[in-house]
């Protein structure tokens, strides 16, 4: 299963540092991050090769982390691509909750990762409208 960990954390100078520091003393690489904050704290959100060592780990040095599937789905990177899976989810009743990308290959492709309210079936709705969707080893 793909999974994305949130963790609570102080908005001050450290605190992501320490978040890393427990990922790199435990041999667990980060493929994905984000960090969104709000004054005093904020939340950061890892994609790990090892989602349930790294949520432990991270546990056991006392964070506030929480662990959630996502999909992450590959689109064309070109304009409307982004619409088109949104449209899709949509227009089967799928509510995106989080949702953040980056660019793979210029003018190619790109990786959208989703939180959706729905998991099972929006994996089911990408996969039959034709938009990939990563698998655990491709992450």
């Amino acid at each position: 299963m793909r999974y994305q960990l949130s963790i609570f954390m102080e908005n001050r100078p450290g605190k992501l540092e320490a978040i890393t520091k427990i990922l790199a003393q435990n041999n667990i690489n980060i493929r994905g991050i984000s960090l969104a904050s709000a004054g005093e704290f904020g939340v950061v959100k890892i994609i790990a090769n090892e989602s349930d060592r790294a949520y432990e780990v991270l546990k056991k040095a006392h964070f506030a982390v929480s662990k959630r599937e996502i999909v992450i789905a590959l689109i064309n990177d070109t304009p409307g691509s982004l619409h088109d899976l949104l449209k899709n989810l949509s227009s089967n009743n799928i509510n995106v909750e989080d949702c953040y990308g980056i660019v793979l290959e210029e003018g190619e492709k790109a990786a959208i990762v989703l939180e959706v309210e729905k998991f099972p079936e929006a994996e089911r709705v990408l996969k039959a409208n034709n938009i990939t969707v990563m698998s655990d080893t491709e992450i």
